[in-house]
């Protein structure tokens, strides 16, 4: 959580026993903090002081004198490093308003002050009036331009003061009254609360927040424990998965002001904890509201590790001579430390692009900040991700000023030096010297957004290679035949493998929730198509088409744009299968929303993934919810795990899916911990897909009427899973069952080819005839193919029905 503070305005030291004009009460005569506050029956999220100003940011014009125990000192970091001051003033027992729906308790604002006005130094413990402004910023109440009145006592115990546990109720409407009715107060969250994220942490002020459930919440008593944590709630594993949407308001939300205060020092966190760990200890701290979140500010917290979440049904290795792997993986941010002299926005100091100004807090501030993120990325595809076979890649820098020379990359001056993202070609040189596979980089450039972050792929070259695009390719050539509404941009007509495919937005398009540019993408995807060996070093080979993504962000915002962009994938879809029904597809990547059935504005369903689903694509997410629910997740926000990282498949490359898994790696890990490895180095977790690489073959039960006499064809569909790049002999035998060779059918032993490039041949056994009354008799098929291939069905039955 990034904790902004208003400015400190500008004040004059007043006496504190001199009734001014403008105060609002005498100094024996002070107000409530439950009287500032007011009381809260509805729109918790927007409530406003009946002292501040109608509307907007500001103080009021008027001082009041107000009556309360200091009972927390806070401190914040601005993004230039500066202290932000402060403390949490709560009504004594027995001096509150009375009033349940009011908060007892509000924060005092200091700014890069450290007493308030008149000297006072804030100590917690003290009973004290101060005379202060009353402020709204960004919806949180708190007092402004304070000085002391007078100190009433010192030493009063926190026992004085209401401190409640913090057991928010499960529906968030009603989470956010108990929050806003508690703000500025001291809660406690309790030992054994459990952690449902990972550390965050954001850089710029050195913010760090953890989410948690309370310590008797009934999700922390299921028997998995890689369940215990909030899922959205459209999730099968969610708190009540018969209901959507009661908003998961169970969360609580740990904040860093109070260690920052313990520490005396602005550039403390909250301890490093993963989801899973539990509280070790009471966490108790004020209620602060920022950035449209309720937090506790405690003054110490500490955890105690659970459950390793990697270890949450991850993926496996592929079987090298028989599967082949395909993988999403958004690298978050992937920029390099060198300054591009074609982009004005890659590097520090830089004067900025298009729509993007400085500072960059997207570039690494060193080189060896940039070496430490390639090598723990290299790691996660070495060690946690297996090196699949294909990468679909996000959030990777386009720059491309170098070029791989041997075993390191060499750098120069000229713009589009060979063709592929320089950072990815890092990686690959670093997957390498972690002792994984050659990988080689691909993507085409005008796919990249106004800051350069582009989808690009990474794949194995001991097994895969770019096809050579033909000109009247229907997807890679000079005239692709993708039926979409919306004009094609001229791009398009550019020949080339991988290639970025885009269009002007329909006019037609919601934009209620906004837009981002004029285009369907603001980073077009990238369509690959890759010869698939069937094994390395395998003369029989396939092929793959893979397009990768990264649809605009925020699943509640540019919902219209968003959908179209799935609309404009799945034309993309349907155009590759028109064009060679036999085609496999991976179309997946970074879709920045949720699989269905879950839908970000439950109140207006966008249904934004829509379009893929009613292409014909498999979401490989189903798959992964049926046999391992509690892993179904890509990404942690704000406490709840979610999806944002799909991939799809079409029909042929489901019906080779051998397993999907996701590695969480990432999600749930604490920020900024060293002893976490190459763990949480992005914010997403890779989804891995296993598939088999052998074509199977297949025959089809069959029957027939037997016929008065004379004899009949039983034919038999012999089906390979796919097609070969060479020609198959497949031989077929019929074994007696009920039915006999001879009897009641000939004989049969036969051979024949299926040619390279087709998928079936027809075997006939011929059945007898008779006017014998006689149940239906059935013989076997039995198939095998001279070739190396993968088992599938390979006897069918034969069924010879009775006529007679």
């Amino acid at each position: 959580m990034r904790y902004r503070r208003i400015v400190p305005f500008l004040t004059v030291p007043l006496l504190t026993t001199v009734l001014i004009p403008g105060v609002a009460r005498a100094a024996d005569d002070p107000l409530t903090v439950g009287a500032v506050q007011g009381s809260t029956t509805s729109s918790p999220r927007t409530h406003r002081s009946p002292l501040a100003n109608a509307s907007g940011n500001g103080t009021s014009s008027t001082l009041y004198e107000v009556r309360g125990v200091v009972t927390q000192r806070t401190l914040a970091r601005t993004s230039a490093g500066a202290d932000q001051n402060g403390f949490f003033l709560q009504s004594r027992r027995g001096t509150e308003d009375g009033d349940p729906a009011s908060s007892d308790g509000i924060f005092v604002f200091m700014g890069t002050f450290t007493s308030l006005i008149g000297g006072y130094v804030p100590t917690v413990g003290d009973e004290i009036v101060v005379r202060a402004r009353v402020s709204e910023y960004f919806s949180m109440t708190q007092l402004s331009s304070a000085s002391l009145v007078t100190k009433l006592a010192s030493e009063v115990p926190l026992s004085e003061v209401q401190t409640d546990d913090a057991t928010p109720p499960v529906d968030a409407a009603a989470a956010d009254l108990f929050w806003e009715r508690h703000e500025g107060m001291q809660l406690r969250v309790r030992s054994g609360s459990g952690v449902v994220s990972g550390r965050n942490v954001f850089s710029d002020t050195a913010d760090a927040e953890i989410w948690v459930v309370d310590a008797e919440d009934p999700l922390l008593d299921r028997a998995d424990p890689y369940a215990r944590r909030v899922f959205r709630d459209a999730h099968p594993l969610d708190d009540d998965p018969a209901r959507f949407d009661n908003g998961n308001g169970n969360r609580m939300l740990l904040g860093p002001m109070g260690v920052k205060a313990t520490a005396g020092d602005n550039s403390t966190l909250l301890p490093p904890a993963k989801t899973f760990d539990t509280l070790s200890g009471d966490a108790v701290g004020g209620l602060y509201y920022a950035f449209n979140k309720y937090g506790i500010q405690p003054s110490t917290a500490a955890f105690t590790p659970g459950a390793d979440p990697s270890k949450n049904s991850p993926p496996k290795p592929a079987k090298r001579g028989a599967e082949f792997a395909v993988s999403t993986y958004n690298v978050e941010n992937l920029y390099d430390f060198r300054d591009d002299p074609f982009d004005g926005c890659d590097f520090t100091g830089n004067s900025g692009c298009p729509g993007v100004s400085p500072p960059f807090d997207y570039v690494p501030a060193n080189e060896a900040e940039y070496l430490e993120k390639l090598g723990n990325l290299a790691d996660q595809v070495v060690n946690s991700m297996h090196s699949p076979d294909v990468i679909l890649a996000q959030e990777a820098e386009d720059q491309d000023i170098c070029t791989v020379s041997g075993a390191v990359l060499s750098c120069g001056d000229t713009n589009n030096a060979d063709g592929r993202p320089d950072t990815l070609q890092d990686l690959a040189l670093t997957i390498k010297k972690a002792g994984g596979p050659d990988y080689a980089a691909a993507y085409d450039r005008s796919g990249a957004d106004a800051r350069g972050i582009t989808a690009a792929f990474l794949y194995r070259t001991d097994r895969l290679s770019l096809a050579t695009p033909a000109a009247d390719d229907p997807v890679l050539g000079a005239a692709p035949q993708v039926e979409y509404r919306g004009a094609p941009l001229a791009g398009n007509t550019e020949v080339s493998n991988p290639k970025t495919l885009n269009a002007v937005l329909p006019a037609d398009v919601d934009r209620s929730t906004g837009v981002d540019g004029t285009n369907v993408y603001t980073r077009a995807p990238q369509v690959a198509l890759f010869d698939v060996k069937a094994a390395p070093g395998a003369s029989e080979h396939f092929q793959l088409w893979a397009v990768s993504n990264h649809f605009s962000s925020g699943p509640d915002s540019r919902v219209g744009q968003r959908r179209e962009q799935a609309a404009y994938g799945a034309a993309i879809a349907t155009a590759i299968e028109r064009g060679d029904e036999h085609a496999r597809i991976a179309y997946g990547g970074d879709l920045n929303v949720f699989p269905r059935p879950d839908e970000p504005v439950p109140a207006k369903p966008g249904d934004q993934l829509g379009p893929l689903y009613d292409a014909g694509l498999d979401n490989l997410w189903d798959d992964l919810v049926a046999e391992a629910p509690a892993s179904a997740y890509s990404y942690v926000f704000d406490g709840q795990a979610q999806t944002l990282d799909n991939l799809f498949v079409n029909d042929a490359l489901h019906g080779d899916l051998i397993e999907m898994r996701a590695a969480h790696i990432n999600a749930d890990w604490a920020a900024a911990d060293e002893a976490n490895g190459s763990k949480g180095s992005s914010d997403h977790d890779p989804q891995v897909a296993r598939f088999a690489s052998k074509a199977a073959l297949t025959v089809a039960d069959a029957s027939v009427a037997e016929g008065d006499s004379g004899t009949t064809a039983l034919a038999f569909p012999v089906t390979l899973s796919r097609p070969l790049s060479r020609p198959l002999t497949v031989c077929a035998t019929a074994v007696p069952g009920s039915a006999w060779p001879v009897v009641d059918f000939a004989a049969y032993l036969s051979c024949k080819t299926i040619p390279a490039g087709e998928t079936g041949v027809t075997f006939a056994v011929k059945v007898r005839g008779d006017r014998l009354r006689e149940p239906d008799e059935t013989f076997t098929l039995a198939v095998t193919g001279i070739g190396d291939l993968r088992r599938g069905d390979p006897s069918a039955t034969g069924t010879i029905k009775n006529d007679d």
